[in-house]
């Protein structure tokens, strides 16, 4: 399976028309994502964001780069056979965790890491990532979770059940594979067109 080759933190940064985007706190905001860039040994490249206001992507992407260095020279198969206790571990940066660990910019850096896990994991295996998901045991989806802040109330083997339990429901859900399902607007008046 492929190995992560290399890591790239790209800030990106669209100046939005004015009103657009904003609300009663956040008045003039640029939108901004923190991208994370994992380039696998056999060409491909998984990506993921994480979304800031404009200010700030900078410290977004310059955790993104201190944070994803385990990550390098990874299998990504072996990577996320356990990425519950790597996500975890990058988490607990001992030099960093003080800033976080799951808060502000070294939340959101984890974000945009785990995104281009998730999205380097279904490319190599040459499908949607829904259907990665949906192809897992109980066991190794559960193995894909930092359970760290519920153990005291949900340990590995009671989540694997939970999912265990609810797979006999899974052809009830099925359908919508072939159907899609209805999306709405939430808030018309948001990006301020009239009623």
């Amino acid at each position: 399976m492929p190995t992560i080759q290399s890591i790239e933190a790209r800030d990106f940064r669209r100046q939005l028309e004015d009103g657009a985007g904003s609300d009663a706190v956040h008045t003039n905001p640029q939108y901004g994502y923190g991208v994370t860039l994992l380039k696998a040994d056999n060409g491909i490249t998984g990506s993921g964001i994480a979304y800031t206001l404009g200010t700030g992507t900078n410290l977004v992407c310059d955790a993104i780069r201190i944070l994803a260095v385990p990550l390098q020279d990874r299998d990504i198969e072996e990577l996320m056979a356990e990425f519950g206790a790597v996500q975890r571990s990058i988490a607990e940066h001992t030099a960093l965790r003080w800033l976080g660990p799951h808060k502000g910019v070294t939340h959101l850096a984890l974000a945009s890491i785990t995104n281009a896990c998730f999205d380097l994991w279904a490319k190599a295996r040459g499908v949607p990532l829904w259907r990665l998901l949906l192809d897992l045991s109980p066991e190794e989806i559960v193995r894909l979770i930092d359970l760290s802040y519920l153990e005291e109330e949900l340990n590995a083997d009671e989540a694997a059940e939970m999912v265990r339990v609810n797979q006999g429901t899974r052809a009830e859900r099925e359908d919508v594979l072939k159907t899609g399902y209805p999306g709405y607007d939430t808030s018309v008046g948001w990006f301020q067109y009239s009623d």
